[in-house]
């Protein structure tokens, strides 16, 4: 048993049970959790309530098992070379898609663009990457995916609604990253792409 995850998600839950509760007794303006310019007091209670389940249901596998799931799957993993040189091109036309836009950016006065375009493109050059890195059976980098969502999502916020949350949204992807970081691992879709 996986003593650290059952503390975390006992403390989670309790967090959110007390949260709760002072949401049903404390008048509605009492509570504040701002998003945007909406209240959402409810919305820590279920983050909480669930990052509290998950990790309480992590907590029942046996830290032998996950030594022994880890060294097997080092096992399994081999360097693979064309796959290596396939990811070091494609990083390439990344960085060259990432360069030419900067370019543009600083070329463009600032007043001609939109907030948040530039942080669209660069958001689906990372999201692309990946993307075509999946398509090749290459492994994704689980950094490029975190800053690409962050970036897209950044950007559209800013473009839309005029707001700029991107702060509150790197905590948002951060905590769901971790909380399906179980899932990734299973199908091992994050990782050096030498060892696809």
């Amino acid at each position: 048993m996986n003593v650290s995850r059952l503390i975390w998600g006992i403390v989670c839950l309790v967090l959110a049970g007390g949260l709760g509760v002072l949401n049903i007794v404390l008048p509605p303006e009492s509570l504040m959790f701002q998003v945007g310019d909406t209240n959402m007091p409810w919305l820590p209670v279920i983050i909480l309530g669930v990052v509290g389940l998950v990790l309480l249901a992590g907590a029942g596998r046996s830290e032998s098992e996950a030594t022994q799931n880890v060294a097997q799957t080092q096992h399994k993993q081999t360097i693979n070379q064309e796959k290596a040189a396939l990811n070091k091109r494609l990083e390439s036309i990344a960085w060259g898609l990432f360069l030419v836009m900067l370019g543009g950016n600083l070329l463009v006065p600032n007043d001609r663009v939109p907030n948040g375009v530039w942080s669209i493109g660069l958001g689906l050059i990372l999201l692309g990457l990946n993307a075509a890195r999946y398509y090749n059976k290459v492994r994704m980098s689980g950094f490029t995916t975190f800053l690409g969502i962050l970036a897209l999502l950044g950007g559209l916020t800013e473009l839309i609604w005029k707001l700029d949350i991107e702060g509150a949204l790197l905590l948002i992807i951060l905590g769901g990253y971790l909380i399906l970081k179980p899932w990734f691992e299973r199908r091992q879709l994050f990782g050096k792409a030498e060892q696809s």
